[in-house]
């Protein structure tokens, strides 16, 4: 489904990317697992097509088809997802008329409001959200835990293919980390789909179930392997794999 070969890339003047590599078969879930500032969420951006971030190097194929010349709606067009770690606030526009907007851009056939609107409510009711949240103001007044639930909602209503979740699991409890594994659960009982989850939570690895777990440092994966992998740092730490450097090193 997705193929990243070589890709590098930078914020500004600054290399972040150095060189990633990274296949995704439908039905898998890949755990990127790395300190801060390793360029996990930038390889996020640079698949979403974000132009802040300036791919140099490297090639993304997905579903046969390169990102090259894609806008980042041309990406989602194609079905593949990415949710902020700060998802941001859209003053005026209710979650149901966003998601309504996107959901024609997907598919301009669609046009029953009222059934969109009873299949969103079902899905926020899922995720434990009160069904009114479809008719406030997309994030804003939101809790981080209520921001990623609509995140989650918005994968399931936009029944992407390839989703990439930037910490999902960031700033929420433990209740709203099982609702969101649960969701995850659902998505994937599909096994044309897949996931590439960044994460620093035991807790939702574990409600996951990943099929294959990175290492991230220094602009690259460094070791890949399977859930075993997730034993390993919680033991030994990601010193073990990725060489830090000093400021002598950076400077000289």
């Amino acid at each position: 489904m997705l193929e990243i070969k070589n890709v590098h890339a930078q914020f500004e003047d600054t290399k972040i990317l150095k060189g990633v590599d990274l296949t995704v078969k439908p039905g898998e879930v890949h755990i990127l697992l790395g300190p801060n500032g390793s360029g996990k969420s930038t390889l996020g951006r640079v698949l979403l097509g974000d132009e802040k971030y300036e791919k140099t190097a490297g090639e993304i194929i997905f579903n046969g088809e390169s990102f090259e010349d894609m806008e980042p709606n041309e990406r989602a067009q194609a079905g593949f997802f990415f949710t902020f770690q700060s998802p941001p606030e859209i003053d005026g526009v209710s979650v149901k008329d966003f998601l309504f907007a996107a959901k024609k851009a997907l598919d301009p056939d669609f046009t029953s409001s009222f059934k969109f609107k009873r299949g969103l409510q079902e899905t926020l009711e899922d995720l434990r959200l009160p069904a009114e949240f479809v008719d406030r103001e997309t994030n804003l007044g939101f809790s981080g835990g209520e921001r990623k639930k609509i995140e989650m909602a918005s994968l399931i209503t936009l029944n992407a293919q390839c989703a990439f979740l930037d910490e999902i699991d960031s700033g929420i409890d433990i209740d709203t980390i099982r609702q969101i594994g649960k969701t995850l659960r659902e998505f994937l009982s599909d096994t044309s789909k897949s996931v590439i989850l960044v994460t620093h939570s035991d807790k939702l690895i574990e409600e996951v179930k990943p099929t294959h777990v990175h290492v991230f440092g220094n602009g690259r994966i460094l070791k890949s392997g399977g859930p075993e992998l997730v034993k390993e740092i919680q033991i030994s730490g990601f010193d073990s794999h990725v060489k830090r450097e000093s400021s002598l090193n950076v400077l000289s």
